[in-house]
Parts: structure tokens; C-alpha cells; sequence
């Protein structure tokens, strides 16, 4: 019989790995409602973040890890932003496939980058001092680094939902989202929104790779599991929904981390066979795209 501490510890373990997982698939949502994109090369750019993470705390000496949190989602944005301009932006308006095998390969690029410059062994992070421990509510106890993960991850989405539905900047991107060349013809340069959106996304990314790299390892494999994860959870919330990513995300945390607690041998399965459920009962996901635009949804 499990006890009703540990379901509870299970849950809130469910929730700030949906949380932070909300970080990645929210920019890979948005990119793809914007910019019709899918981009396969966004697992790689929260890879790079988490080494680059790595690179700042530990390899360079700096041993910073709040420091690393700031500079690392930086130089990958960077680093989206020279993807974005030298190689998506001449395929707008191409066949989506074309999308597809262009961020396959930048990722295949990434990886093989990462080995050729760090080596194919797995690296590590360090937790910071202040957050060692745990706390206790009631007859739980939880570790802090995963508290602090936990409200961290929910206070960047609570602001990223905030600019898109009350600020100029969240209404040109829905605008923009929902008929790009009507916002063009009113003198807005969508290239900029776009740029933004990537680089955006990217930086989200990043930052989600630096912040759950003290929870596991750092290896080069690390772009084509999340990405995988991160498609499924997509199209279970909906493609281009901001809204059905985040739900999705908190909804295939919990299912992840109860099936581990209960039969640990199918872990990875309820994420697939949610995305199956939902293919067949509402094809456009839990909030399709059609209605997350008529809605603010992106």
C-alpha cells in the first residue's frame, strides 16, 4: 500500500517536471503556430543550453550556476537567431517539409559539434549550495532544487501568457499568427516577430536545459529524446497552442511520474498513448489551432 505522502511527493514531482518540460514544448508550439515551422532542431538548442550550462559552472571555472542560468539561454539565442536568419528565413513560404529536413540537419549539426568539441561522455551539474536540502510540508519532504525549479518554471509561463494576451507585443503575434499578410500590408515587419519568436523559444529552451541539468545527465543524445517528447506533447495540447502545450505538459508530467511510482517498467508509454487517445477522439488536440487562434490561444 503506498502511502499518502508519497502520492503526494509523486504528484509534485509530476508537476514541476511538467512545468519546466511546459518551458521547451510552449516555444516549440509557439514557432510552429507563428512561423508554420516544425522545428525538429529545437531538442539541440536545449541541449546546447545545458551545455553551455555545464561549460560556465564547471569547465571554465566560473563555477556560477545562477550565472550560467543567464549567460547560456544568451549565446543559444544567439545562435538561433543566425539559424533563423541564414537558413529558415529564405524557405518562408516553402513547402513545410522543407522546414522539417533543414532543423533535422541543423540538429544532426549540433550534435556532432557537441562531441567534436566536448567529447561523447556524459557531464554533470551541480545543484547550487543555496538550494541543498529539502523542505517539508506536512509528511512530505521535497528538495528545494526541485521547488525552486517548480516556481520558477510557473512564473515564466504565467509571464509568457501575460505578453501574449495583454500587451502590443502578444497582440501582433497573434495577429501575425493568424494572418501574416494582412500585418505586413499595416507596415509591420514580420521578419522581426519572427526573429523574436525563434530566438525567443530558443532562449526558453536553454534556459529549461540549464535548469534540469542538476536532475540528470548532460549527453549528446539529450536533443532527440526531448524533441521526441516534446512533438508528442505538442499534438496532444494542440499545434501552435500555448494554452494546450501548457496543459499537456503538466497532464504527461503527472501520468510520467505515477506510472514510474506504479509500474516503472512502462514509464515512457503514457505520453504515446495519451497522444494515440487524443489523435483519435479530437485530432486537433486538447485545444486545436483553429480554436487557440479565434481565442488568444497561441
Amino acid at each position: 500500500m503506498v502511502e499518502v505522502s508519497t502520492l503526494l511527493a509523486t504528484g509534485l514531482f509530476g508537476l514541476q517536471a511538467g512545468l519546466t518540460l511546459a518551458l521547451i514544448v510552449t516555444g516549440l508550439s509557439l514557432v510552429f503556430g507563428m512561423m508554420n515551422v516544425v522545428n525538429f532542431a529545437h531538442g539541440a538548442l536545449y541541449m546546447l543550453g545545458a551545455y553551455f550550462g555545464w561549460l560556465l559552472v564547471s569547465d571554465i571555472g566560473i563555477g556560477n550556476f545562477w550565472l550560467a542560468a543567464l549567460v547560456a539561454p544568451l549565446l543559444v539565442g544567439i545562435a538561433a537567431a543566425v539559424i533563423e536568419v541564414f537558413s529558415l528565413r529564405p524557405l518562408y513560404g516553402r513547402n513545410p517539409l522543407d522546414h522539417i529536413l533543414l532543423t533535422f540537419g541543423v540538429a544532426i549539426i549540433i550534435e556532432e559539434l557537441i562531441v567534436l568539441l566536448w567529447g561523447a561522455e556524459a557531464k554533470s551539474i551541480s545543484a547550487p549550495a543555496l538550494l541543498d536540502g529539502s523542505v517539508t510540508f506536512g509528511s512530505v519532504t521535497y528538495p528545494n532544487y526541485r521547488l525552486f525549479a517548480l516556481v520558477v518554471s510557473a512564473l515564466i509561463i504565467v509571464a509568457i501568457w501575460q505578453l501574449l494576451v495583454r500587451t502590443n507585443i502578444g497582440i501582433l503575434m497573434r495577429a501575425s499568427a493568424h494572418d501574416t499578410d494582412m500585418v505586413s500590408a499595416l507596415g509591420t515587419d514580420v521578419s522581426k516577430i519572427f526573429i523574436g519568436v525563434f530566438v525567443g523559444s530558443a532562449a526558453l529552451a536553454a534556459f529549461a536545459g540549464v535548469l534540469l541539468a542538476p536532475q540528470g545527465a548532460i549527453a549528446p543524445n539529450l536533443g532527440i529524446s526531448v524533441i521526441i517528447d516534446a512533438f508528442a506533447i505538442v499534438v496532444i495540447g494542440g499545434l501552435g497552442s500555448f494554452r494546450g502545450a501548457v496543459l499537456a505538459s503538466i497532464i504527461v508530467g503527472l501520468l510520467t511520474s505515477y506510472t514510474a511510482l506504479f509500474v516503472p517498467a512502462f514509464a515512457d508509454m503514457p505520453i504515446f498513448a495519451l497522444m494515440i487517445i487524443v489523435l483519435m477522439i479530437k485530432p486537433n488536440g486538447l485545444f486545436g489551432i483553429d480554436e487557440a487562434a479565434a481565442a488568444g490561444g497561441h
